[in-house]
């Protein structure tokens, strides 16, 4: 075959083409540090690096997750260790006064232990991220608030519930402590009903329960079975006298599983807390069910974490002590009750801050990890691509040198 002219001008066009692509791709890649610029150029590890580039975003949302929990928790530490400190303070206080020489200063111990309280409340509806650090799920208004009269202190009735972020693809954290689990009253109906029981069978129970001020009551829950694994539940409220001030507004409709025998539903929505508030009478606790279950005997017994509250307690104590009434032991140990739930509260949110803090170091090694993967697939080695472009380069300059000598003419026309 006659090779003429034009073929080899074509070639040597073609060639000097080829080389100023690969020149132009390797000033590209050194000057990105990437060197998959689409799929087609490494389809496999086109693959890899999407499939990395996807986790990578996720572990990215999870550590912004962990350290948002961790500014809220240190926070929450920081109020719990704030209130510790003023309850520790209204401890030592109320020992002094077990001596009948400091009982004669007991207006002084009454401001003292007031102005702990002030500053324990203030704590308690303190903030972090724009949100009531124990408010729980309802950030409507603050968790605790004086009555008009002065004369306690009222909880707002939704301070329960948890606020969770996801920090991981199988794990939600909450990173909460409730105003109702560290400053609220909760009665709970713990104990078992009897699965082989007739329907209409009928279990009854009353405990002692408090406004306030300190005033005591009567709490009575009755629990009729009304079919297979399902009972209803009403309670009612009595003063001293025997009088209902207060009765369930309708009954509620319990659910057990027939297999396991834990409650289910309550009214068809899974257990929580039900808050009693009865404004009139200053009564305020919250119900909890959760620790039922369905087995074959009837044995319930109603429980309390604290009869008062401990900013009403504290209100008790201060008002008796501006009476010439000294703290009785009772209220000496309500208040290290509390002092020791706080410590374990505190102890509790160690817990998480230490699950979190090892999830976000895991995270963080398979954040390097991955993306020392994709350095590997799709990364550029800079010295060893400049000097590849150096060679590419010296390369189309003594093409062009020898199309030069070898087509004078034709090749320079077509340059």
């Amino acid at each position: 075959m006659r090779i003429t002219e034009t073929m080899m001008s074509n070639y040597y066009i073609g060639s000097i083409n080829n080389l100023k692509d690969k020149i132009a791709l390797l000033q590209r890649q050194i000057s990105s540090g990437v060197r998959i610029e689409k799929p087609s150029d490494s389809p496999t590890g086109a693959v890899k690096v999407i499939r990395n580039n996807d986790h990578l975003l996720q572990i990215d949302t999870y550590l912004k997750n962990i350290q948002s929990g961790l500014s809220f928790l240190n926070q929450t530490t920081f109020a719990l260790q704030s209130i510790q400190d003023e309850v520790v303070n209204v401890v030592g206080k109320l020992e002094e006064l077990v001596n009948p020489i400091n009982q004669q200063n007991m207006s002084l111990y009454a401001d003292m232990i007031e102005n702990s309280l002030r500053l324990m409340v203030d704590v308690a509806n303190s903030k972090a991220d724009g949100k009531f650090i124990f408010g729980g799920t309802d950030q409507s208004g603050k968790p605790f608030v004086y009555s008009s009269d002065g004369q306690t202190i009222e909880q707002n009735t939704k301070i329960n519930g948890y606020n969770n972020v996801r920090i991981s693809q199988g794990i939600q954290q909450r990173i909460n402590i409730t105003g109702l689990e560290i400053f609220g009253t909760i009665v709970s109906a713990d104990g078992t009903l009897d699965k082989n029981s007739a329907v209409g069978n009928i279990i009854t129970q009353t405990r002692n329960i408090y406004d306030n001020l300190g005033n005591q009551y009567s709490l009575q829950v009755n629990i009729q079975k009304t079919n297979s694994n399902q009972y209803e539940l009403t309670y009612s409220i009595a003063d001293s006298n025997s009088n209902t001030i207060y009765s369930s507004p309708s009954p509620l409709q319990l659910v057990f599983n027939s297999t396991t025998g834990s409650l289910e539903t309550i009214d068809g929505n899974t257990p929580s807390t039900i808050n009693v508030n009865v404004p009139s009478n200053k009564i305020n606790f919250n119900l909890d069910l959760s620790q039922l279950r369905e087995t074959d005997t009837d044995q319930v017994i109603l429980n309390a974490n604290q009869d008062i509250d401990i900013f009403n307690q504290l209100k008790i104590i201060i008002e008796n002590l501006r009476n010439g009434v000294p703290p009785t032991d009772e209220q000496r140990a309500a208040v290290n009750a509390f002092n020791s739930k706080v410590i374990g509260k505190l102890s509790e949110i160690g817990n998480i801050i230490n699950q979190f803090t090892t999830i976000e170091n895991m995270l963080t090694q398979q954040n390097l990890d991955l993306t020392e993967n994709n350095s590997q697939v799709n990364g550029v080695d800079v010295a060893k691509a400049i000097i590849e472009l150096q060679n590419q380069d010296y390369l189309l300059q003594l093409s062009q040198k020898l199309a030069a000598t070898i087509l004078p003419k034709s090749l320079l026309d077509y340059l």
